[in-house]
Parts: structure tokens; sequence; C-alpha cells
């Protein structure tokens, strides 16, 4: 899964440079399908591998008729099921949200991701990702920038 939220983040920092040449409001949000068999979660009490399932990742850019930029993701798990080491299986439910913006004139840019996913058996829910991060950039210096981890499992490889 993180695989494919870095390549809908290369891909939308792509749209957004090439969004310079091309009219970036007028164009339609890009859909992709990636199977996600094998990537694994790391949780406190056991590690979590993928057996079955696919992520979807939606991107869509925007430009301002001033220059300013905007870019948004979204990566959602399709019936996407991982087994702990016990054999025990789970179903992964939830997304990663990310997006940015980049003002031309002052010269700043932000960039927000959150992922908020579930690892469910028929008890409920029995471990998690809880990440949200934030970074803003003025003038090439980074002057703010917040990392929270919240969950039981690190986002997956």
């Amino acid at each position: 899964m993180r695989r494919a939220m870095r390549r809908g983040l290369a891909l939308a920092s792509m749209v957004v440079v090439v969004g310079l040449a091309v009219p970036a409001y007028a164009a339609p949000a890009q859909h992709f399908v990636e199977d996600v068999t094998g990537d694994t979660f790391e949780c406190e009490s056991t590690t979590y591998a993928v057996t079955s399932g696919s992520v979807k990742t939606i991107i869509h850019e925007g430009a301002s008729s001033t220059g300013n930029l905007n870019f948004t993701g979204t990566v959602t798990p399709q019936r996407v099921v991982a087994e702990d080491t016990a054999g025990n299986e789970v179903d992964v439910r939830g997304a990663f949200w990310f997006g940015g913006t980049f003002n031309v004139q002052r010269e700043t840019e932000q960039f927000w991701s959150t992922g908020k996913l579930q690892l469910v058996d028929e008890t409920g829910t029995v471990d998690s990702v809880n990440v949200t991060f934030f970074i803003q950039v003025v003038d090439g210096e980074v002057t703010n920038i917040k990392d929270f981890d919240f969950g039981t499992c690190a986002e997956p490889q």
C-alpha cells in the first residue's frame, strides 16, 4: 500500500509540474488499481501478510487562474485480506489520503497525508494503522512539520 501511495505522490507531483503547461483545472481524475498481495503489516504483537486484494488510487490535480497548484489523492483497499503468523485472517478497511498546495506568488507549499486502516476480524478491530503528517515550506525552508502515529501497526512497506 505504501508502494501505491508513493506512486500516487510521484504521479501527483508530475501532474502538478506538467499542469504548468496544460490547464490542470480541466483534467479528469486519474484512476489506478494495483495488486498488493505480498505486502506486510508490521504490528506490535504480530505481522500480517496480505494474501489477496488490491488498492485503488485516485489522483486529481488543479490550477488556479493565478498559477497556484493543488493535488489530492486517495488510496483505498479493495477486498484486501491479510493473515497473521498464527493463520488468522483479517480484512483491511480504511483509506490513505494525501494532498498538497503550491502558492507560486508567496512561494509556499503545504503537504498533508492521513492513513487510517483497520485490520478487522469477526470480533472487530484487532490492529490499526493511524498516521497523520503535515509539512509547510516557505521560500524553500521548512517552517512547520507534524508527524503523528497512533496505530498499533506501521504503514505497509
